[in-house]
């Protein structure tokens, strides 16, 4: 089994626990990469292991799809709500990878389109935000092809369970628990009171309509320029990423522990 080894570029410390980690699981007898250096191939036997933060884990979503390949996060970072171990667990846990002794965590995500270009994929949220710092923008709320609200805000933005405790937790969303099958819209910073989160099906199609030209992002990673009338089209995807997990996660000790 290989283990591809991914740092965090921001954190030179995550370098130098790579290579203790990759020296300690070759001794174990596991083939071992550092993810820049070797691209895994699709269907290869193989996990990803990231060591950082919920960031750095973030940016090996796409290797982990293409690849068909699990991510093992090693938390190395501020928040890390999405890693399963700390360098020391990880060191004790390498039997049990080799034995593969865990079980994959099937993570949802969304399909994101700017009006008729590429599809994106993305495991946290998607956001429609204006473009100027001052001042608000106006976007049209459509689920299903109905229209059901105009928005005066910095943006909205749309997340699955898993981004519910990011971005989404900061703008005012509520939490959704992993396994709930469902879609978060969130209004960033609106200038009406009466606007509040709404919880849909992920199957619904969303479809945010931007009045101004504006700016989209999927999982703060890809951006691309929105125009006046373009819009941001959201639903819940069929591909998934797989996390490996040794322990069944508590959310709410984890809540309490990371985000309190």
């Amino acid at each position: 089994m290989y283990l591809f080894f991914a740092a965090n570029p921001k954190k030179p410390a995550t370098f130098d626990a790579r290579k203790r980690l990759m020296d300690a699981a070759s001794s174990c007898g596991f083939l071992c990469a550092e993810l820049e250096e070797r691209v895994p191939a699709a269907g290869e036997d193989g996990i990803i292991i990231v060591i950082g933060g919920d960031g750095s884990i973030i940016r090996q979503v796409p290797v982990a799809l293409a690849a068909q390949m699990p991510i093992l996060g090693v938390h190395y970072g501020r928040v890390g709500f999405l890693t399963e171990l700390t360098e020391e667990d990880f060191l004790a846990a390498m039997p049990r990878l080799k034995a593969r002794d865990y079980r994959l965590e099937q993570r949802a995500m969304l399909d994101c389109q700017v009006s008729t270009g590429r599809v994106y994929q993305c495991l946290n949220d998607a956001v429609l935000y204006k473009l100027s710092f001052s001042g608000v923008t106006e976007i049209d709320v459509r689920i299903d092809g109905r229209s059901a609200w105009t928005v005066s805000a910095d943006g909205v933005m749309v997340a699955t369970p898993t981004g519910s405790t990011g971005y989404n937790l900061s703008a005012g969303g509520p939490i959704v628990p992993e396994g709930v099958d469902a879609m978060v819209i969130t209004p960033i910073c609106p200038h009406k009171l009466h606007v509040r989160p709404v919880v849909v099906r992920s199957d619904s199609q969303v479809e945010l309509l931007e009045h101004d030209d504006g700016m989209a992002a999927m999982d703060g990673q890809r951006v691309c320029r929105v125009t006046k009338g373009e819009s941001l089209r959201i639903t819940g995807s069929k591909r998934r990423v797989s996390f490996i997990r040794f322990e069944q996660m508590d959310l709410y000790s984890r809540i309490q522990e990371r985000l309190t």
